[in-house]
């Protein structure tokens, strides 16, 4: 149930999917869904839940290599996403979302994108304690950054068909922290 809820939601967004979609996909009653998730709401935040801990599972596995290294092998997390699955990343689909987003789900997001951010100011304060990268720039605002554009190339990539821009993308951030 979860793995499609995910699928759709990376696809469609919060708002553009239903129960009786997982159904059909899954192969069962809406029902049965209801039975463990008693709504969307409930659905969507436990379908962002795993994918946060997948993805930060993902990430803690990066750890050969320098700085630079890390954060493109980060940044190809993204571009596997758009150019094998031809999706976009669920954190940044829920986000487009936020208006109409139950609490619950936004907080969801919230701290998804507080670990993404968390991990790579930690990557950043890395390459500059070992003088690969610019020491005048804030850690945690570039983190910020990072994720944003990333998220950003890859929505708009995807939308213009040119997921190459999204690897463009991805080398210009990295080359910006050059010493």
């Amino acid at each position: 149930m979860l793995e499609s809820a995910r699928v759709l939601m990376m696809e469609r967004g919060f708002n553009g999917f239903s129960f009786r979609d997982i159904a059909e996909n899954v192969g069962i009653k809406s029902a049965s869904i209801h039975y463990h998730y008693a709504t969307k709401a409930d659905l969507a935040e436990a379908t962002a839940r795993a994918y946060r801990l997948s993805f930060n599972d993902s990430i803690e596995q990066i750890d050969a290599g320098s700085a630079a290294e890390k954060l493109r092998a980060y940044g190809a997390m993204f571009v596997t996403t758009l150019r094998e699955q031809e999706q976009v990343c669920l954190g940044g689909m829920l986000v487009a979302d936020v208006a109409s987003l139950p609490a619950q789900v936004r907080a969801e997001v919230a701290r998804f994108f507080g670990d993404q951010n968390d991990w790579i100011e930690r990557v950043v304060r890395e390459g500059q304690a070992a003088g690969q990268f610019r020491a005048d720039l804030d850690a945690a605002m570039f983190a910020k950054v990072f994720v944003s554009s990333l998220e950003g190339a890859m929505m708009v990539s995807r939308g213009l068909e040119q997921p190459q821009d999204l690897e463009d993308a991805l080398d210009m951030l990295v080359k910006l922290l050059d010493v």
